[in-house]
């Protein structure tokens, strides 16, 4: 399929928006443990991915395709699965090699810089369980992590980052090896957002199970959660088809951080959870440092 830079970079951009807005509806209500909520959100996604396969041609349903709805996370592993070319994906080289490796470290240092600014969490609304409790734990209060704890969670971040670092794999490997497979990733969104609601479904049906038959369900977050699934649905098409213009190497490094931003963003102006000159002019200074990354990233595509 030819490629078309300018509609990879307004994917891109779109993607970034769109990534980095998912969870702004939700900020307002409780979420509970978070699986009625990823459950509702993947019928967001699926809403997505009907409109999708509507408006072009759809592949059939393909289950490898549906594999990709089940890596659902963040990290930067992308960008070395394309650039060294494994796990079946197609290799892929920039036009400059040194720049776009420049731009992957600058992104990352960037990153590094606003990631550990303190948060002021927001107030939610009081869930229907925790009404009965009269709010006797103040939600802004920090509760200690064990350490255990914290080691359980690196090693579960690092399995979810490898995962959303073969995002594509699954695709990749459909359009590369099966002989007249669509070559338009949009083709497989729909069995992309298929694959993500049928594991939200699995995963909510035992954990009712678990829990007795009475899930922590929050009614409000309801049309919240659909929201940010057509959100999060939008961004990943866009997501897809800036990776299939711009190439993997040179998208997935940008897209890892750019919703970060505008994450801090929101989280500034509208939340007001980042309060302080100190702690704002540091983050001004590591979305600085992420742009120049990107902008490293986005040159390395330039022939000179």
């Amino acid at each position: 399929m030819e490629k078309d830079t300018t509609l990879g970079i307004v994917c891109a951009v779109v993607s970034a928006i769109t990534f980095g807005s998912t969870y702004v509806p939700l900020k307002w209500f409780h979420k509970g443990d978070g699986l009625y909520f990823q459950w509702v959100q993947s019928l967001g996604q699926l809403l997505v991915g009907v409109t999708v396969a509507l408006t072009t041609t759809p592949a059939p349903i393909h289950p490898i395709a549906m594999l990709s709805g089940m890596f659902y996370s963040i990290g930067v592993v992308g960008w070395a699965v394309t650039r060294f070319g494994l796990f079946a994906n197609p290799q892929q080289h920039p036009r400059s090699d040194w720049l776009n490796i420049l731009g992957v470290v600058t992104v990352c240092v960037g990153g590094a810089i606003y990631a550990p600014i303190k948060h002021i969490p927001s107030r939610v609304r009081p869930a229907p369980w925790s009404v009965e409790e009269d709010y006797k734990t103040d939600p802004l209060v920090v509760q200690e992590v064990s350490c255990t704890r914290r080691i359980i969670c690196l090693f579960l971040t690092i399995f979810v980052g490898f995962l959303y670092g073969n995002f594509l794999t699954p695709i990749n490997y459909i359009i590369a090896n099966e002989p007249g497979s669509h070559q338009d990733v949009r083709a497989y969104i729909l069995s992309y957002c298929l694959g993500s609601f049928v594991t939200s479904t699995v995963i909510f049906f035992f954990y009712a199970i678990f829990k007795k038959n009475t899930p922590l369900v929050n009614a409000e977050l309801s049309m919240p959660s659909i929201v940010s699934g057509i959100l999060y649905g939008i961004a990943v098409t866009t997501f897809f088809m800036a990776n299939q213009h711009l190439d993997q190497v040179i998208a997935y490094p940008i897209l890892s951080k750019a919703p970060g931003i505008i994450v801090s963003l929101w989280a500034i102006f509208l939340f007001k959870e980042i309060q302080g000159k100190k702690d704002i002019i540091q983050l001004y200074i590591g979305i600085g440092v992420t742009l120049l990354g990107i902008a490293f990233i986005s040159l390395s595509k330039v022939e000179f």
